[in-house]
């Protein structure tokens, strides 16, 4: 009997503890259970779904607070959510492209919410103000990298316990009022490559605890307001790429916990503050890209904790007659455009932990000194200078190398052999030097190699052979002495292929057709013979092709009007014969024209040159008359494809043109017809 009552009192307490365990509020669990079917939708598929980010353990039969990517904090009898970590689901969900922003409906009826982290979704359309105004309790709040457009909703200001907002990388336009003074708990205010505009407000200055405030990649105007002074306990203040102008506020150095201040990429003047001196804590200092003025003071270089220095592109000039001996140990250093003269500094020797140098755009002069060759940098860029001799070949044993620019100097000889051994070289560039001789074989060693530019050198022989497998997509050759047949083994990658101004003979090689995704084919001035080659209109990413001044034979394939991405197309001065098919002028490519030319990856953060890309029309007036009369052996074709009346700035984009047989009196105009 006593065993008997023993169990009922075990199974009492276990139905008590069972009726008062800590589960989430049934009503959260809803808001979530409704959040997962907006994103997932009705997938009529159990295998898809249990592939969601997560989501799979988010079901009604189990507690929400095991759930992933949800957190809970116990009160009292009862857990409620306090945290959602929604970090990319959409690279868990290939049912969808992006996500309305009414996808976050059921989340704002968890009013406990402290952390939300919905970054990196593509989330579109507004910020749902009134539904944040429900989270009353946020004070972490991370929407980096989706698409919310609109402004930013005064209620979003006013979550008086935020300490974290993150809104970068999205489409937010408008300005940022003096409500964000409400923010007085924010500690990190990141609103990094959006399209806000206006000044910075001043009341900016009233968010006392903030540690870091990043507005980078926006169209703010005006001067750097005072109040930023205020913010003494600034670590990282980042306003770079907008357009600021006036004055660095000569108090600037009362910042004294600063770490990291970049300012470049604007059209601030005036001199760099005497008040930096106090910023002892200074490890990176970008300024550069602006209209800064002065001489540099070498005392920033006696900041021990400095290790990134960007002073190029401005108006500041270098005493060349100091000696310098840094009490700095640099990472990163660019004084391009410093009015550098004589050798490259010696002092410079001793920065042995460089890892990105750009001396760009001075007047050094001298040798490249074997000491620099062996200090390991990661990207050296010393393109316009005046720079002779040969290039070292331990540059090129170098396992840290990646980016080497030395364009427009006077560098010549031939490429050392070791240039096969620098495999992590990415960017090469070399041209409007005196470089001559073959190019080493080893060169088809580098695979890491993405961009590529000999051009305007005088290198000969034939040119290496890359296998399928490269990663190059960039090649500029032109303006050599290179022979024999047309490269065309390259990787499946290459977008750019500049060949023009050289010796190559022959037919086109069929495997260019292979390059899916080439866009740019220029092989004008070369030997190239044999009939027109009709697998050029397989190529259904090309926007330019430039054939001219070759020794092409027959007729133009009317396939080539299937390349609808053609913006240019030249084939003058060939021996082509025929009629040109109508439908040319009707290639999308060239009626759709932009406004400017395409960009470069972003990977390439500094000038890169591309030859004949722009076609400059040096003569707008039609033939004479008396010119065309005199033979029947020139023929013009010109179609306006995207209508008479343009302005010569989109002449690259509009103008095809076909020169019938030979003649050296090719002329570019508008507006004429045949």
């Amino acid at each position: 009997m006593a065993n008997l009552s023993l169990l009922f009192a075990t199974l009492l307490i276990l139905d008590i503890l069972h009726n008062s365990c800590l589960c989430c509020p049934q009503d959260q669990k809803a808001a979530l259970l409704e959040f997962k079917r907006l994103v997932v939708g009705d997938l009529g598929n159990t295998s898809v779904e249990m592939s969601v980010g997560g989501l799979e353990t988010w079901n009604s039969s189990t507690d929400c607070c095991q759930w992933n990517r949800v957190r809970c904090h116990s009160r009292s009898s009862s857990q409620e959510v306090t945290g959602l970590d929604l970090y990319s689901l959409l690279a868990s969900v290939a049912l969808k492209t992006s996500f309305s922003s009414s996808v976050l409906t059921p989340l704002f009826r968890i009013r406990t919410l402290m952390l939300l982290d919905i970054s990196a979704n593509s989330v579109q359309g507004e910020i749902p103000g009134t539904g944040f105004s429900n989270l009353s309790n946020l004070v972490y709040l991370d929407m980096w990298q989706n698409s919310f457009n609109g402004s930013i909703p005064p209620q979003l200001l006013h979550l008086r316990h935020l300490e974290y907002l993150d809104l970068s990388n999205n489409l937010i336009e408008g300005t940022i009022s003096n409500d964000v003074v409400g923010l007085k708990s924010l500690k990190q205010l990141i609103l990094d490559e959006n399209f806000i505009r206006g000044e910075i407000p001043a009341g900016i200055g009233n968010l006392t605890e903030l540690h870091k405030l990043s507005l980078r990649g926006n169209k703010f105007s005006g001067w750097i307001p005072s109040s930023v002074l205020q913010l003494r306990e600034l670590e990282i203040l980042d306003l770079e790429n907008n357009a600021l102008s006036g004055e660095i506020p000569n108090d600037i150095g009362t910042l004294v916990n600063i770490s990291t201040l970049k300012l470049n990429k604007n059209s601030l003047t005036g001199e760099i503050p005497l008040s930096f001196q106090n910023m002892t804590k200074l490890e990176a200092l970008h300024l550069d890209n602006n209209l800064l003025s002065g001489e540099i003071p070498t005392w920033l270089f006696d900041l021990q904790e400095m290790k990134d220095l960007h002073l190029g592109g401005n108006r500041l000039t270098w005493n060349n007659n100091v000696t310098l001996v840094p009490k700095c140990m640099l990472l990163e250093l660019s004084l391009r455009s410093c009015n550098l003269s004589g050798q490259i500094p010696i002092w410079l020797s001793n920065q042995t932990a460089l890892t990105f140098l750009d001396l760009s755009e001075n007047e050094l002069e001298g040798t490249f000194p074997q000491w620099l060759a062996e200090l390991n940098v990661g990207t050296l860029i010393l393109s316009d200078n005046r720079l002779i001799g040969s290039v070292p070949p331990s540059l090129f044993q170098s396992r840290n190398l990646s980016v080497l620019a030395l364009s427009r100097n006077n560098f010549s000889g031939e490429l050392p052999e070791t240039i096969g051994e620098t495999t992590s070289i990415m960017i090469l560039m070399l041209s409007s030097n005196n470089f001559s001789g073959t190019v080493p074989k080893s060169i088809s060693n580098i695979y890491r190699l993405l961009l590529l530019d000999l051009s305007k050198n005088s290198f000969s022989g034939e040119f290496p052979v890359f296998g399928p497998m490269a990663l190059l997509a960039y090649v500029d050759i032109s303006s050599n002495r290179f022979s024999g047949q047309v490269p065309s083994t390259f990787g499946l990658y290459t977008m750019m292929l500049s060949l023009s101004e050289n010796e190559f003979s022959g037919k086109l090689p069929q495997n260019l057709s292979e390059l899916s995704q080439l866009e740019h084919l220029d092989l004008h001035d070369n030997n190239i013979t044999g009939e027109f080659p009709p697998f050029l209109s397989q190529l259904s990413s090309l926007q330019v092709l430039n054939l001219r001044n070759n020794s092409l034979e027959g007729s133009v394939s009317d396939d080539l009007s299937n390349l609808s991405s053609l913006r240019i197309l030249d084939l003058s001065n060939n021996k082509l014969t025929g009629k040109i098919s109508p439908t040319l002028g009707n290639l999308l490519g060239m009626i759709d024209t932009p406004d400017t030319l395409s960009k470069l990856p972003e990977i390439f953060a500094f000038p890169v040159e591309i030859n004949d890309l722009v076609i400059c029309p040096e003569d707008l007036q039609p033939p004479d008359e008396s010119q065309e009369s005199k033979s029947n052996e020139t023929r013009w074709f010109s179609w306006m494809a995207a209508g008479i009346g343009y302005p010569v700035g989109f002449l690259w984009a509009i103008i095809i043109i076909y020169h019938m047989y030979w003649d050296t009196n090719l002329g570019f105009y508008l507006g004429y017809e045949i």
